[in-house]
């Protein structure tokens, strides 16, 4: 799986009861597995994300490997109008832990 997160337009503390937003993720193939008030955090499996982005350089283990390489990624025309970004995450460590 490869982990995303979404930037959105418009902030909003209900992002997660949009279900017009919702339904157009899930229909590209994105899980929503996080919601807050100005992002989306996402999964979808490898070969969804190549379909709908094309070939995703700099992923390890579904995240990021590095991040200062890893561009944004296209958004949809039909999600345009609510995201104004879409990266893969990075991996999350404590500090003093290898990412």
């Amino acid at each position: 799986m490869i982990k995303l997160q979404l930037v959105l337009r418009n902030p909003s503390r209900d992002r997660i009861d949009d279900p017009a937003l919702c339904a157009l993720l899930e229909a590209h193939g994105l899980r929503v597995t996080a919601c807050g008030m100005a992002t989306i955090s996402a999964e979808t499996s490898v070969a969804e994300a190549e379909n709908l982005f094309g070939p995703i350089p700099n992923v390890r283990a579904g995240f990021a490997s590095d991040v200062r390489s890893t561009p944004a990624l296209a958004i949809p025309a039909d999600l345009q109008h609510a995201v104004s970004l879409i990266t893969i995450a990075p991996r999350h460590a404590a500090p003093g832990q290898p990412i």
